[in-house]
């Protein structure tokens, strides 16, 4: 395509390293230092913030500066003075200074100035603010000393400029912690449930592992690693889930996410051993096309103990707190008379909880009962049983 007037679509190289900055916020260890430290230096201005959640009673939310004055400024605006900064709620997108927004003289003789601004060295303030489609409100502040003069016409076009790309940026970095959140929380329910969850690559790199799995392989017991490798077994074992991996990746290269196969490791000091289930993760291509083939490694530990807080199981079952303590040793494989035992109590004091615990669920045996609590979320309450 031939463009009629190239000038049209030109950016200065200044603008340009703006906006790739405003991008590559996200990214950054301190989201945005970049960005506000080349933006201040653009308005010739002295301090720059991001406030992406504004503190508020019992929260110091999240503010972002290129340049933190000290500590105690810092911290006095998100205990005590964001209560009183009148420069907030700005109609969206648009770009005004204080002095338009709020009027000079109420805003240089108010406490908030007076008390908070003024020892900050800062006479001029411009500003933004940004409200995503997700309802995300985000502030931009910039500022300038009493010996510069108030910013003018040229800086706020600038910010206009910028504020569309700011605004982007902050909502892909909202949905990125998100994602995250979510990735984690995800990630605890799995390592409650005692599944060991490993992506590999195609030559059985280790890219990602959960807690429970990196138990295991701290364990040896089955799986370990040969420097980021994934051994599994012994080396004739390990051949053979090599074979199996890359049928898994050849399914993965084929898009068929749906593909499973199973593999069992002999365990000399059980009749069980581990259990692996894998499975390709769904292609994700990179922009030359190609992609990278991924698996998951799903690992059930038959030894590994089922954590299920006792308030969880008086809550879901109406057990006493001497039946949940009970009823989960028996889900974890030990016996009537081994549970009493470890328990300290009698046999016959079991044999009474027991019974009672039966008539508040309706089952009728113990595999029963085990079965309908490992089957219920109180697996996925927490680590505190006992």
């Amino acid at each position: 395509m031939q463009l009629s007037n190239n000038s049209t679509y030109e950016i200065s190289p200044a603008l340009d390293a703006l906006i790739q900055a405003a991008y590559r916020g996200p990214l950054e260890e301190r989201p945005w230092q970049e960005f506000l430290n080349a933006f201040r230096e653009a308005v010739n201005a002295n301090y720059a913030t991001l406030i992406l959640r504004p503190p508020r009673e019992g929260d110091a939310g999240v503010v972002l500066n290129a340049v933190v004055m000290s500590p105690q400024i810092f911290n006095s605006y998100n205990d005590t003075y964001f209560s009183m900064d009148p420069f907030v709620n700005l109609p969206p997108g648009e770009v005004f200074t204080v002095s338009e927004f709020v009027g000079e003289s109420e805003f240089f003789n108010s406490a908030y100035y007076r008390d908070y601004i003024t020892p900050s060295d800062v006479r001029h303030i411009m500003g933004a603010d940004l409200v995503g489609l997700d309802g995300l409100t985000a502030r931009l502040r910039i500022t300038r000393p009493k010996a510069r003069e108030n910013f003018g016409e040229d800086d706020k076009r600038l910010c206009r400029l910028l504020l569309p790309h700011l605004q982007q940026a902050v909502e892909l970095h909202s949905r990125m912690l998100r994602t995250e959140s979510e990735r984690a929380f995800y990630e605890d329910a799995i390592d409650k449930l005692a599944m060991g969850v490993v992506i590999l690559d195609g030559n059985a790199r280790v890219l990602r592992k959960n807690h429970a799995a990196d138990h295991l392989l701290q364990e040896k017991r089955g799986l370990s690693l040969v420097g980021d490798a994934l051994q599994v077994g012994d080396n004739q074992e390990n051949r053979a889930f090599r074979t199996l991996l890359e049928e898994v990746m050849d399914a993965h290269r084929q898009f068929k996410p749906g593909f499973v196969r199973a593999f069992r490791i002999a365990d000399s000091g059980s009749v069980t051993g581990l259990g692996l289930l894998v499975r390709p993760l769904p292609p994700i291509e990179a922009s030359d096309g190609s992609s990278n083939p991924t698996a998951a490694i799903f690992v059930s530990d038959p030894h590994q103990p089922r954590q299920a807080p006792s308030d969880i199981l008086i809550e879901l079952f109406g057990f006493t707190p001497a039946e949940s303590k009970l009823a989960l040793r028996l889900v974890n494989g030990l016996t009537l008379d081994e549970a009493s035992e470890e328990l300290g109590i009698s046999r016959n004091t079991a044999k009474s909880h027991l019974s009672s615990v039966f008539s508040k669920t309706g089952v009728a045996r113990q595999t029963q009962l085990i079965q309908l609590i490992l089957n219920s979320v109180a697996t996925l309450g927490g680590e505190n049983a006992s």
